[in-house]
Parts: structure tokens; C-alpha cells; sequence
């Protein structure tokens, strides 16, 4: 025997759920990656101190499952107090990677730039330099 109201309950559990993945499924697929190559060239790092120039690369690092980062004036460094050896795309922002391919700062997408931290007035940015 069922419990009353069960079949009820189990449908409209089963219809979320399917309502879930189909919103997943169609915000997963609103989001593009970028691709390495479309990405690549000449950026600024930039807070209320300083800017730094940096370069992305299209060069694969596999120890860093990431790409190539230029930093002739090792900025960087002194932004973050590490060092900044790569980056990675993903569909919502790009990653400053460390030697062993952890994340040292995420920067999401806000327009024409990327923050560090979306809506602070004191947050890094990352930009394209034309």
C-alpha cells in the first residue's frame, strides 16, 4: 500500500529534478569557454597602486594544466606576493595560475573587463590592451 498523497509527491519531485537539469543544461550552454587563442595577447592587471602589463599565451604548460603567462616586469609578484606563472580560461572569467596549476586569483567577466571581486571598488582588474 501507498501512502496517500505519494504518487503526488514522487511527480512533483520528478518534475523538479527534470526542471534542474533542463535549467542546468541550458545555463551550462550559455556559457562558452574561450579558447586560448582568442584570449591571447597583451593584458594590464591593474588596483588603485599600480598597473601591471602582462601577456597571455596560447603555449600549453601541462604541469599547470593551464597556458603561458608573460610577466617581463614581474609585477605580479608584488600584486600577489607569488608568483604568477599561467592562466586559464573558463566560461565565466579567467584564473592567474600558480606553478602547480592552483588558482592564485580568479577574475570574472564584468563587461569589457574581468574583477577580481565583483562589485568592489577596491578589486583588481584584468583588461585586453588593443
Amino acid at each position: 500500500m501507498r501512502a496517500p498523497g505519494m504518487k503526488g509527491t514522487l511527480t512533483r519531485t520528478a518534475l523538479a529534478a527534470g526542471g534542474m537539469m533542463v535549467t542546468s543544461a541550458v545555463m551550462a550552454g550559455s556559457l562558452a569557454l574561450p579558447t586560448a587563442q582568442s584570449l591571447a595577447g597583451q593584458w594590464q592587471v591593474a588596483d588603485s597602486e599600480r598597473q601591471c602589463q602582462i601577456e597571455f599565451l596560447a603555449n600549453e604548460q601541462s604541469e599547470t594544466n593551464g597556458y603561458q603567462l608573460v610577466d617581463r616586469q614581474r609585477c605580479l609578484q608584488s600584486v600577489f606576493a607569488a608568483e604568477v606563472v599561467g592562466w586559464r580560461p573558463a566560461p565565466d572569467g579567467i584564473a592567474l595560475l600558480r606553478a602547480d596549476g592552483s588558482t592564485l586569483a580568479f577574475f570574472s567577466r564584468d563587461g569589457d573587463l574581468y574583477r577580481n571581486q565583483l562589485g568592489a571598488d577596491d578589486a583588481l582588474t584584468l583588461k585586453a590592451l588593443a
